[in-house]
């Protein structure tokens, strides 16, 4: 009898083996869908506290540690779908000289890391904007317009990873959002 409680633990490391290479061996699958989801949490939270009806609501066991591993492709798909409808609701407080601020502290730099780092500036600078209940007028040419991306749950995941990776972390957020909040207390205690 004893001897069968000890064999026990190694069938459970050896499962977790089992299944810890079985995810390796899935490149781009769920483990890379469970990393992106996880990634593109901070962001998304951000948004959705903002704008509550982005979400959507779904029964815990969808999603939940029973059905997480199984539906994991298609709760990334819901956020990376939340994320770009709380941009959408965003877009008439977007300010039109995030990009500019966005080149006057960054220079010379990479197309595309500068495009997510826009990208996430437009989304700080207009999370300022509309909590300040500020809208301002999209023109001709004017405003700021998302980076093209390849269509593709892979691609958009790994494009909003980059752009939350910006929002979280790039010293150019803390500038957008003062140069931001500096214009709005201008206009509002400027003449009527």
């Amino acid at each position: 009898m004893a001897d069968r409680f000890r064999r026990r633990p190694r069938a459970g490391r050896l499962r977790r083996a089992v299944r810890g290479a079985a995810l390796r061996a899935d490149p781009g699958g769920r483990a890379r869908a469970w990393r992106d989801h996880r990634r593109l949490g901070p962001l998304w939270s951000v948004l959705r506290s903002e704008h509550p009806e982005i979400e959507l609501v779904t029964p815990e066991r969808d999603f939940g540690p029973a059905g997480g591993r199984r539906e994991i492709r298609f709760a990334l798909y819901r956020r990376i779908i939340e994320i770009r409808d709380g941009q959408l609701c965003l877009r008439p407080h977007l300010h039109p000289g995030v990009a500019r601020w966005v080149r006057e502290v960054t220079g010379p730099a990479d197309p595309e890391e500068f495009a997510a780092v826009v990208e996430a500036a437009a989304i700080a600078a207009a999370l300022e904007a509309a909590r300040a209940g500020r809208r301002f007028p999209a023109g001709p040419g004017g405003g700021w317009v998302p980076h093209p991306v390849a269509a593709g749950l892979r691609e958009e995941a790994a494009w909003l990873v980059k752009v939350a990776a910006a929002y979280g972390s790039s010293p150019v957020m803390a500038h957008v959002r003062r140069r931001v909040r500096a214009e709005l207390a201008e206009r509002d205690d400027g003449p009527d």
